[in-house]
């Protein structure tokens, strides 16, 4: 009694209960950083029991809106050069373009394993919207394994699909990574690389211990059964959520198969703009509000107890007897280790490169980047909610 006194009489309540409060803080953050994420790195789709027959043939699925002249000489060879036995891409073009369409067509006739169809509908009266659009897309798919990206997406390896399809070998629902490209390298890309990464990191964390939310828009598939049995897309109000909220109605864990290997990742061209790309966040976001709220609540737990952490261990290191201070700074020091630890492995499953050196940058920063997207509205809702 003596000895807790002499500590209480030296440290005061409200010192011991900083204290407290910042060790409660690191557990947090290693359960995170050293469980959650750490499933990403575990995972292992191969050890998921076969569902159908090897290398089952697949359908891609892109939805063209307008003339864009990358996907036309870069990202669709890229696509009908994919190194597996039987798959086809299915691209539906809405513009009217006619010189565009028939450099789409040349490319169709050339190209046995091509469809392509043309939809009319650049006015608001007759807009179509891209869920419309993969509709006719699922329609005229000759394969029931349908695989879906978009324009501005390349995979990163000729045996994408190949490596997609052992996911359609394990599962009707489909998901891989998707990581941003910027033209600049420089801390502002790397930070909003980074907040990317932690997104992806925390669904893919989710996906693989059986609770699935979110797939990239330009990596994610699901099958034909599914697609009929649940009548087609959920949410048409909504010209989004094609890649959350419709697989959130079936993707249980037995359906479900993660493919994390560096054959899967596609890479995604981003404007290097802030606020350009801010408004994108913002509008991928819209659909967060329909999500469940464990999702919700999963997306923010880290980022508030990361922030409260470093907050506890300022205050600790101001205000606290040098003995605490050097107990506080450890304490910032071991976390900081496993967080860069845990971070390097999970970026080799989800496709990143390179984020070690400049990771305490995010690590205090990202928080805040991630308030402000989440705060924010996008300015761009889809042309359909009313």
């Amino acid at each position: 009694m003596t000895f807790f006194s002499d500590i209480l009489s030296h440290y005061q309540w409200s010192g011991l209960a900083l204290v407290l409060l910042l060790t409660i803080l690191f557990f947090v953050q290693l359960y995170y950083y050293a469980i959650v994420y750490n499933r990403i790195y575990r995972y292992r789709l191969m050890r998921r029991r076969k569902l159908r027959c090897e290398q089952p043939p697949v359908s891609v699925i892109v939805a063209l809106r307008g003339e864009n002249e990358s996907f036309l000489s870069i990202e669709l060879p890229l696509l009908l050069a994919q190194h597996y036995h039987t798959f086809e891409v299915v691209v539906i073009y809405i513009g009217s373009d006619i010189d565009y369409f028939r450099e789409l067509q040349r490319l169709r006739d050339n190209h046995a394993h091509m469809r392509l169809t043309k939809l009319s509908g650049g006015s608001e009266s007759i807009y179509i919207s891209t869920k419309q659009a993969m509709n006719i897309g699922i329609k005229s798919a000759q394969y029931d394994n349908l695989l879906f990206t978009v324009p501005g997406a390349t995979p990163r390896s000729e045996e994408w699909v190949s490596y997609m399809a052992k996911g359609f070998e394990r599962g009707e629902v489909v998901a891989a990574p998707a990581v941003p490209h910027f033209e600049d390298d420089n801390i502002k890309s790397y930070l909003m690389r980074m907040v990317e990464f932690n997104h992806q990191r925390t669904a893919f964390a989710s996906a693989v211990n059986g609770k699935f939310y979110y797939a990239p828009r330009s990596n994610y598939g699901f099958t034909r059964s599914m697609y009929e049995a649940t009548r087609g897309y959920n949410h048409l109000n909504i010209d989004i959520g094609d890649n959350d909220l419709y697989l959130q109605a079936f993707a249980t864990p037995q359906r479900t198969a993660v493919v994390l290997t560096p054959h899967s990742v596609v890479t995604e061209e981003r404007n290097g703009a802030w606020g350009e790309w801010t408004e994108l966040m913002r509008y991928y976001n819209s659909t967060s509000a329909y999500y469940p709220a464990w999702a919700r609540r999963g997306k923010s737990r880290e980022l508030g107890s990361r922030t409260l952490f470093f907050l506890c261990a300022i205050a600790a290191m101001v205000l606290l007897p040098h003995e605490l201070r050097i107990f506080a700074a450890l304490l910032v020091v071991v976390r900081y280790i496993i967080a860069v630890w845990s971070s390097r492995r999970t970026a080799r499953k989800l496709g990143e490169r390179n984020i070690a050196s400049r990771y305490w940058i995010y690590d205090l920063i990202g928080p805040m980047i991630e308030y402000m997207i989440g705060r924010g509205k996008s300015h761009s809702n889809p042309k359909l909610w009313r």
